[in-house]
C-alpha cells in the first residue's frame, strides 16, 4: 500500500512531466550550510554575470524557510528553454 507522502510525490512528478518539465525533484527545506561559503565566493567573484538579482536576498537563498513560513519541502523543476 502506498503512503500519502509517496502518493503526493508521484502526483507532483507526474504533473511536472505532463506539463513538459524534463525533471522534477522534491527535497526537504533547511539551511544550506555547506553551500553558504561557495555561494558567497561565487558572488564575490562576479560569476553571476548579468544576473544581478542573484545578489539580492542572500539569506533567503540559503534558507528557504525564510521565504515561506512553515515550508517543509522545495519542488525543483528542470526545463530546457533553448530551442
Amino acid at each position: 500500500m502506498i503512503d500519502l507522502k509517496s502518493k503526493h510525490t508521484n502526483f507532483i512528478k507526474s504533473e511536472a512531466k505532463r506539463l513538459g518539465f524534463l525533471s522534477c525533484g522534491i527535497s526537504r527545506v533547511g539551511f544550506l550550510e555547506a553551500e553558504a561559503p561557495r555561494l558567497e565566493k561565487w558572488l564575490s567573484e562576479q560569476r553571476h554575470g548579468k544576473m544581478q538579482y542573484m545578489e539580492n536576498h542572500f539569506d533567503k537563498r540559503l534558507d528557504p524557510t525564510l521565504l515561506v513560513d512553515g515550508a517543509k519541502s522545495v519542488i525543483s523543476l528542470l526545463l530546457n528553454y533553448y530551442p
